[in-house]
């Protein structure tokens, strides 16, 4: 019996070992990769577990929701059909604009966007790639639109914008009609140097801001709940400890959180009560404990529930809030904030892509998290299959496979082998529309940013609607 369990081992050890050994990074002169690190401990395994975790153990299911060929085509025809690309302007740029805004003949202002950072909340930036205005309009037209000269179909044209590109918004007003409704939106850009304004139809696009006091509020809900006690959360990454019964086929319940990598949540003491599933990840108070469960408190949910002991350690806590990344699911951007004793510094913010709910994808799950764990990158895998597809580079691991990371890189073939073709900045598509599978995709300089300044001990995710 030995022998043959031996045997077996053997074999796929055999089958194993040629299928890793054919990866290999082929480094442009210009790029250092980074250091292969050990995943930081995520308290969802035993000590011993942890050190037998192997790098194989980092592969995810595809987190793409589209193909990432579509996004890099979107992206590379955006910048050939644009000779002078058109770009936001800063937060100060546009408030310079705003100073010595005038009014325009047919123009009546409806609403001016001038969201200023919560004076409760402190300005500490730390990360500067793509500064924008906190107010910004995006465009949605499938073929672009003509930005003029005043809010009229037959006005001058002052410039373009392209499909899913972004200006600042500065005013909303009534203009002449055009397909039925007779808002308009002023708007603000950059061309090289010049910076410029003009109007754009309401069809075109659609408003988007940076929602300080709604992300504000979540961080205060959270800080108060720690400050009242230490927090645990659910622990079952790839259900390590033990699959969630499941009733019927459905990959979620009906508050749209997934079977795998969850525990379930009973309303009774009792394995055959009502249940729902609470995510890998998910921040919970224990308030007592039987023999089998522990009873806690899901601030997300806003109820009491029996969860089965193996889904959560009690050794490991969030006991100190520092680092909180809110991720808008809404307005897909997200901003990132210390907690001190002076109250809430912004260190970043920027757009970002959640999950898209498909046949083969889910959505990024509303709900305050414990950031779970740091993986410099991790490979993902083809739709459908067991082979490796590509890799995210700098992720924060938060939720089940879920993770804020960069640009998702496909691995190129050459020679038969698999090769890494290098890190990818940016893609257009990001900051639109949901894309992804229930990961949160960032620009990749940003990613890295936050990769090396999350206090992964302190620190927790918390996505909004």
């Amino acid at each position: 019996m030995y022998k043959k369990i031996t045997l077996i081992l053997m074999v796929v050890l055999m089958v194993i070992v040629p299928g890793c050994s054919a990866y290999r990074r082929s480094v442009p002169p210009s790029e250092t990769p980074p250091p292969r690190q050990q995943s930081t401990p995520s308290g969802d395994l035993t000590k011993e577990d942890r050190l037998a975790k192997s790098d194989l153990e980092a592969v995810e299911e595809n987190i793409n929701g589209y193909n990432i060929e579509d996004d890099l085509r979107i992206t590379q025809t955006t910048e050939q059909e644009e000779e002078n690309r058109i770009s936001c302007l800063s937060e100060e740029q546009k408030a310079q604009v705003l100073e010595n805004i005038g009014s325009k003949r047919m123009n009546t202002v409806l609403e001016e966007y001038d969201s200023p950072l919560p004076e409760t909340i402190n300005a500490s930036i730390q990360y500067f790639q793509y500064d924008m205005a906190f107010d910004y309009f995006l465009i949605t037209a499938e073929d672009g639109a003509e930005i003029r000269e005043n809010p009229i179909p037959d006005a001058t044209v002052v410039d373009r914008v392209e499909n899913l590109d972004k200006v600042s918004l500065l005013q909303r007003v009534e203009g002449e009609e055009l397909e039925g409704s007779e808002i308009w939106y002023r708007v603000a850009f950059a061309n090289g140097d010049e910076i410029n304004e003009g109007y754009l139809h309401s069809t075109t696009g659609t408003p988007r801001n940076f929602r300080f006091e709604r992300m504000q509020n979540a961080i205060n809900q959270l800080k108060q709940q720690v400050d009242e006690g230490n927090l645990h959360f659910i622990s079952n990454y790839k259900n390590q400890n033990g699959a969630p019964p499941q009733e019927g086929d459905a990959a979620v319940d009906e508050y749209g959180y997934r079977v795998y990598h969850s525990a379930p949540a009973y309303e009774q003491a009792d394995t055959d009560s009502d249940f729902r599933y609470i995510p890998d990840g998910m921040l919970i108070r224990i308030l007592e404990e039987t023999d089998a469960f522990y009873y806690v408190n899901v601030p997300t949910f806003d109820g009491d529930y029996y969860i089965p002991k193996q889904y959560i350690d009690p050794d490991v806590t969030l006991s100190q809030l520092n680092h909180v990344v809110v991720v808008d699911r809404n307005q897909q951007n997200q901003a990132s904030f210390e907690v001190s004793e002076q109250g809430l510094n912004l260190v970043s913010y920027t757009l970002s892509t959640t999950g898209i709910p498909g046949d083969f994808s889910f959505e990024t799950t509303l709900g305050t998290y414990k950031a779970i764990e740091k993986r410099d990158r991790f490979e993902y895998l083809q739709s459908g299959t067991q082979d490796i597809a590509g890799y995210a580079p700098f992720a924060i691991r938060f939720t089940g496979g879920a993770y804020i990371h960069g640009v998702p890189v496909a691995y190129e073939e050459q020679d038969g082998e698999k090769v890494d073709p290098g890190l990818i900045e940016y893609l257009h598509t990001i900051g639109t529309f949901p894309r992804s599978n229930m990961c949160v995709r960032n620009f990749t300089s940003h990613v890295e940013f936050l990769y090396n300044w999350m206090d992964i001990q302190n620190g927790a995710v918390i996505v909004i609607e």
